[in-house]
């Protein structure tokens, strides 16, 4: 399995979870405040556009990480 594929593996894991939290927390917020509908899909519109950032940070650190992995350097060096 190449280095890439593992990358993005990790990052689909980790970003799925931040994912769900996002969604679920923006939506459970935004519903004890009474907003409106529109007001919750644009809150869910920001929590999507946040996780799209964490994702592509997750996944540099995550190709870093199997390259460093490939070449057989420790993290501590």
């Amino acid at each position: 399995m190449g280095r890439t594929l593992r990358a993005v593996i990790a990052t689909l894991l980790m970003v799925e979870i931040a994912a769900i939290f996002f969604g679920t927390s923006t939506w459970a917020i935004l519903t004890e405040l009474h907003a409106s509908l529109p007001v919750i899909l644009g809150g869910e519109a920001v929590a999507g556009l946040a996780v799209l950032v964490i994702a592509v940070i997750v996944f540099r650190r995550a190709l870093a990480a199997e390259r460093r992995i490939d070449e057989g350097v420790s993290s501590s060096t």
